[in-house]
């Protein structure tokens, strides 16, 4: 449902106050004005700033009483007032505090006041979020971000502003979906000045100031979808129904009866390719890439958060079809359970609302999210609905091993066939993709040191200087096998391969304290 039909409806419904979140004041004000006109009520528009205006049907503001710029005293006007009306309250969030307790006291008689006169008041702030004391009588409607038709709105206004040729191009239009149309505004506006027009040719431009102003939420990062799934060896039962599940983006899909995929989760041991998946699936689909960070959600301002994970799934949202990356998800939703007790319910209420909408979602955003420990994830992530399958990605294999080893010999521009794969994939069990790739990374520093061409003995010199996970964290990755075997799919078809068995005094690294003589321990002196 629009913004435009949830005020409507809400207004309908006998609302006397409504709040709108947005930073996009332009659509705000134009979604009240036809509010307005559409529920037959004169409407003004107050500030701090401007005081109170008097605003028709077209949009065009008239001064109404300039003085009236307390915001207590603007309310008592309202509410004392015998007229009916709209008010549309602008950037109130500097009021919306505990300590202004009067502000609140009054919006809470305004949205008691009886039907007749028809009064009703629209506050509008960037950033969700009301006080506890409005919470439950004041309800809140996100603007959702510009659709192609306010971007192509928003590129007319640009070209005949800075007197250029504009082409109503789709790919065009498409680069800036995702952006407010302040930000899309800018985002034309730039590409008109370097190239002194708006058509086809702006697209790589518009889509790097997109990039930029995505990254400088902090919360969302546009990912270069560079890799392959060739980067990536051995999974291949995840690979083939990655492979089915990007047939269902496609044309006729819909028709048939088949849902938009939800997403995957992946389950695993560090440094075995989860990651590496993520931005390959998003090559492979030609899908944009959006790297959530759900640590970086939390802002210390009250409402913040909650603000930051809307405008992230709202962006991901307006870009789809894309691939929505939350890597490390547990750490993300570390202290769900306590946090009532330590943060006053955000973190419960950031992670409801982004669980509640991977449930809901019906837009065409794939996610991928990656955990490493299970013991930190919630149970309602791991029910069927979230994501439609839960996968386990172990060591690789034998066989794996030297189709990565492969893989990363021909990134360094060797040929796979001068080295002795077999064996060095024999020598390196219980090693991790990423342990195999830092062993031909440093078998790459002692050959040019010794200033000869890499070679196997290189590699093998490198695996054997290595300790790998698997040893210091042995007991760690059984217990996840053992979970693994009955609530998750295995990626890859074969089993897992049995880790090396050997005397864990001898295997691990001693510490100092633990082979010093302390001289302190009575006796011990000579």
């Amino acid at each position: 449902m629009s913004t435009f039909n949830q005020l409507l409806h809400l207004s309908r419904a006998g609302a006397n106050v409504l709040h709108i979140a947005s930073y996009e004041w332009e659509r705000v004000r134009g979604c009240v004005i036809g509010l307005a006109k559409e529920i037959q009520l004169p409407l003004k528009v107050w500030s701090q700033s401007t005081g109170l205006l008097s605003c028709d049907e077209a949009g065009v503001v008239a001064p109404s009483n300039a003085d009236l710029i307390d915001p207590v005293e603007m309310l008592r006007t309202v509410h004392s007032s015998d007229e009916p009306g709209v008010w549309l309250l602008e950037d109130f969030q500097p009021f919306l505090r505990a300590e202004h307790h009067a502000l609140l006291r009054w919006l809470r008689e305004i949205a008691r006041l009886p039907g007749k006169p028809r009064k009703l008041i629209v506050l509008s702030t960037p950033m969700a979020g009301l006080p506890v004391d409005l919470r439950k009588e004041v309800p809140t409607v996100d603007l959702e971000l510009p659709g192609i038709e306010d971007l192509r709105v928003v590129l007319e206004d640009a070209a005949k502003a800075l007197g250029v040729r504009a082409s109503e191009d789709e790919p065009l239009l498409d680069a800036a979906r995702g952006l407010t149309v302040m930000e899309a505004r800018l985002a034309f506006g730039q590409a008109a000045a370097a190239l002194g027009r708006l058509d086809h040719s702006a697209v790589p431009l518009v889509a790097r100031e997109k990039e930029r102003i995505i990254k400088q939420s902090e919360v969302l990062e546009y990912y270069p979808t560079d890799a392959r799934m060739t980067d990536v060896g051995g999974l291949d039962q995840l690979k083939e129904w990655l492979d089915r599940r990007g047939r269902a983006f496609g044309a006729g899909a819909r028709d048939f009866g088949l849902d938009a995929p939800k997403g995957v989760l992946l389950l695993g041991v560090q440094g075995c390719g989860k990651s590496l998946l993520a931005k390959a699936v998003a090559a492979t689909w030609q899908f944009p890439l959006l790297r959530f960070d759900l640590g970086k959600v939390f802002g210390g301002i009250v409402g913040q958060s909650e603000s930051n994970i809307r405008t992230a799934l709202q962006v991901a949202q307006a870009l789809a079809p894309c691939v929505l990356w939350i890597d490390e998800i547990e750490k993300g939703l570390a202290g769900m359970g306590s946090s009532d007790q330590t943060d006053g319910g955000t973190t419960a209420r950031v992670v409801g609302t982004l669980l509640t909408w991977m449930q809901e979602k019906t837009d065409p955003v794939f996610v991928v999210a990656t955990a490493n420990r299970i013991d930190m994830l919630p149970p309602e992530l791991l029910r069927k609905g979230r994501f439609d399958e839960i996968f386990f990605v172990d060591l690789p294999s034998r066989a794996v091993r030297e189709q990565i080893l492969s893989i990363h010999l021909k990134k360094k521009r060797r040929d796979p066939k001068d080295f002795a794969l077999a064996d060095l994939a024999t020598r390196s069990v219980g090693f991790s993709g990423a342990e195999l790739e830092e062993a031909v990374r440093e078998g790459l520093y002692d050959a040019f040191a010794e200033g000869r061409d890499l070679h196997s003995d290189h590699i093998a010199r490198a695996l054997h200087k290595t300790f790998p996970l698997s040893r210091t964290m042995h007991d760690q990755i059984d217990s996840l096998r053992k979970w693994a075997k009955v609530r998750a799919r295995l990626a890859a078809g074969e089993p897992p391969e049995a880790l090396p068995e050997e005397n864990p005094e001898a295997a691990a690294p001693r510490l100092r304290q633990e082979t010093t003589r302390n001289p302190f321990i009575p006796g011990a002196r000579p």
